[in-house]
């Protein structure tokens, strides 16, 4: 990912999920974007364009960091194979690529989260020192969010 000019250099996060549920489970509940402000602590909006999963497809998403620094920014996917991979690009407060891969092996679903973005907005730029600390909490919070909602649906 190179910058653009006026762009920081890119920041680049990854997280991995396990969760005890299937991966077509797991996929429901992650290609259903307009409920993840409902167990997604961090997430207050999560607004698709429609309600399709295709390349091309498009959502406003808000989120709220740990210190309160509000990102507010598009994705569109590029790439869907149900129910292992999903890739889409970002534009907004944060610019850059994203990916979710998915893989089943027994009863447990491990999900792989790659973020590489960059941004103008001054204020995200300062917080590189800490951005890593900020990006672990929310996904810890979503991690638990999600192992939550699956546990509700299942039961």
């Amino acid at each position: 990912m190179h910058p653009q000019s006026g762009e920081c250099a890119a920041f680049h996060f990854e997280s991995c999920w396990r969760v005890n549920a299937r991966a077509a489970d797991v996929w429901s509940v992650l290609s259903d974007i307009e409920s993840w402000s409902q167990w997604w602590p961090g997430l207050p909006v999560a607004v698709p364009a429609d309600d399709t999963v295709a390349p091309g497809s498009r959502a406003d998403i808000t989120v709220i960091s740990p210190i309160g620094l509000r990102l507010c920014f598009g994705i569109e996917l590029q790439d869907v194979n149900p129910p292992n991979f999903v890739m889409f690009s970002a534009a907004g407060d944060l610019r850059g690529t994203g990916a979710w891969s998915l893989t089943e092996t027994g009863p447990i679903t491990t999900i792989t989260s790659v973020w590489c973005v960059t941004t103008r907005r001054r204020p995200i730029r300062m917080m590189r020192p800490v951005a890593a600390w900020m990006h672990s909490l929310v996904m810890r919070a979503g991690h638990r969010g999600l192992t939550s909602r699956l546990n509700r649906l299942t039961a």
